[in-house]
């Protein structure tokens, strides 16, 4: 369980009692925690393979997690397994994803769990490593001289249950979206310098933000200067004024774009309660990691083809996952009618 505290000497900075405060980034933590631990750490035999369920509960961040010099097979994620196992140098994940991981310690000593990502200093225009010890695995013994572990670890399994169930889908893959949404958000009345400065055509625009770059503005903006938001593109609704309907068993075709000219773009982690979804495209390319999800990152300028298999009748909440985001408003809901 991945998390951050944002703390201020022994105590917790507060949250906003009336709005959301952070609310441009997120509220990203100063301490990092695995487990609700600062110094987590754990044994492994050498030889050894270790099946982790990895859970983002961070507010904002997202992470870039590695286990040193450990190979990682990525097994499963949000709903299910993946269709074909695959090999990953690292495990980006955002707040609400979750993702089974198989990792494999070859050899003995000790091994530090990072989070490698790049900060930008927008202000300074400036790109830097920032590299975050989570914990520390040590890996004792001697490996087995059958390497029965090792040979299935470097099998990448295709789950048949999960391709049957995709080739069920994949006809609705190509056909044109059902609904279009635009990510974007509304900002007025914060000081006149930050504004200023968010308005500049030259400002650079990650695809990404791992780390908190704009921390004197982050920190001024609340929810009654900041509204995130998710529009109709056909009706020009936002947010709850959304009135998706929709029936039991119904494939549907969402195409999400997240806005790089709107006055502070930032990635969203799209969240959707009590259905799953198959992201089917980034950018016009069909996406070949194929896993059911309920969360899936849309980075600044992407374009992001969601297909989503209702089947279970109700309302239900469409949402950015950054607390601070959902808070300012970035929600909207969709009904499933019963047969």
């Amino acid at each position: 369980m991945l998390s951050d505290l944002l703390l201020d000497g022994d105590s917790v900075v507060p949250v906003g009692a009336e709005s959301p405060n952070f609310a441009l980034m997120g509220r990203f933590g100063n301490v990092l925690l695995v487990n609700g631990a600062p110094r987590w750490s754990m044994t492994a035999s050498t030889g050894e393979v270790v099946r982790f369920l990895v859970t983002n509960a961070s507010s904002a961040r997202t992470y870039n997690l590695s286990f040193g010099s450990a190979s990682i097979k990525l097994i499963a994620s949000d709903q299910g397994p993946y269709a074909h196992e695959v090999m990953v140098p690292s495990i980006v994940i955002a707040p609400g994803e979750r993702y089974v991981a198989d990792v494999r310690f070859e050899r003995a000593g000790a091994l530090a769990v990072v989070n490698a990502v790049q900060t930008i200093d927008h202000f300074l225009g400036e790109f830097f490593a920032n590299v975050d010890t989570l914990g520390r695995i040590t890996v004792a013994g001697r490996a087995a001289a059958d390497d029965a572990e090792g040979r299935a670890f470097a099998v990448l399994h295709d789950d048949s249950a999960t391709m049957r169930d995709i080739a069920r889908v994949q006809p609705a893959f190509d056909r044109a979206p059902d609904e279009e949404i635009v990510l974007t958000t509304v900002i007025h009345d914060l000081p006149i310098p930050v504004m200023q400065f968010m308005s500049v055509d030259t400002l650079f625009r990650p695809a990404l933000e791992w780390t908190d770059g704009m921390s004197d503005m982050n920190w001024v903006a609340t929810g009654k200067e900041v509204r995130w938001v998710i529009r109709d593109q056909r009706t020009g609704a936002e947010n709850m004024d959304i009135k998706w309907r929709f029936h039991q068993g119904d494939l549907v075709k969402v195409r999400v774009f997240n806005d790089p000219r709107s006055l502070h773009p930032m990635n969203h982690p799209l969240h959707l309660h009590g259905q799953r979804f198959l992201v089917v495209a980034r950018d016009g390319e069909p996406n070949p990691y194929l896993v059911w999800k309920d969360t899936a990152i849309i980075p600044v300028g992407s374009t992001v083809d969601l297909l989503l298999d209702l089947s279970n009748p109700g309302q239900w909440m469409l949402h950015c996952h950054i607390g601070e985001h959902v808070s300012a408003g970035m929600m909207a809901a969709l009904t499933v009618d019963a047969h």
